[in-house]
């Protein structure tokens, strides 16, 4: 259950330390929030493990993902734009690279499989197999 304004104040004041660092690993990469949007995004993480306030994870990394999949601005960001580039050998395969904020906020990881679908004539969706 999402909690109130209240008692997402009374979460900040029992654990100031974890919503600093929640704080930085989002201004680190490139995401602004404030206390009381990541005290609602932990808070709700949280609750959908039946936990009250679960530890932080050690790696930030791995925070961050858990961050923009829980906070309502991250999950209203604009669409990402990529590019297709010629293969590095000139002879195979185009590639199309992804800058590395997409693929944490993706919350893929290397050597993970992805399913591509036309979605319509302009559009391919990406999908974690």
């Amino acid at each position: 259950m999402k909690p109130t304004y209240r008692e997402r104040q009374e979460l900040r004041r029992q654990f100031p330390d974890d919503v600093d660092r929640m704080l930085r690993c989002l201004k680190e990469a490139g995401f602004t929030a404030t206390d009381d949007e990541a005290v609602g995004a932990w808070a709700e993480y949280s609750d959908d493990r039946f936990a009250g306030w679960l530890e932080l994870p050690e790696s930030d990394a791995t925070l961050r993902v858990i961050l923009l999949k829980h906070l309502p601005s991250a999950r209203s960001q604009a669409a990402w734009r990529i590019t297709v580039v010629g293969a590095p050998d000139g002879i195979g395969d185009p590639v199309i690279p992804l800058a590395s904020e997409l693929f944490e906020q993706m919350g893929w990881k290397v050597g993970d499989e992805l399913s591509i679908e036309r979605v319509d004539p302009d559009t391919l969706l990406l999908r974690r197999i």
